[in-house]
């Protein structure tokens, strides 16, 4: 998976975590929806300011955001469940 799409599944997962909708990020973040939405569907890649913001909001650092190491549980046993 591109690094942009992980990236956009993270930051969409961390979100839907908080349980706010991309309005509510928005308004918290001073970030506009529109931006929010390119972010989550994958289709720009974001600013370290923008990423840094996501991250204070999402209670996570922006390494986190970034980590393209994170694995499923079926990555980390070699598909064996």
């Amino acid at each position: 998976m591109p690094e942009t799409e992980a990236l956009a599944m993270r930051i969409k997962a961390y979100r839907k975590q908080k349980s706010k909708n991309q309005f509510e990020m928005a308004c918290d973040t001073g970030l506009s929806i529109e931006e929010i939405s390119l972010i989550e569907r994958g289709k720009t890649d974001p600013k370290l300011s923008t990423l840094q913001k996501l991250a204070a909001y999402m209670g996570v650092t922006v390494s986190t955001l970034l980590d393209t190491e994170q694995r499923t549980e079926e990555d980390q046993d070699g598909g064996q469940a």
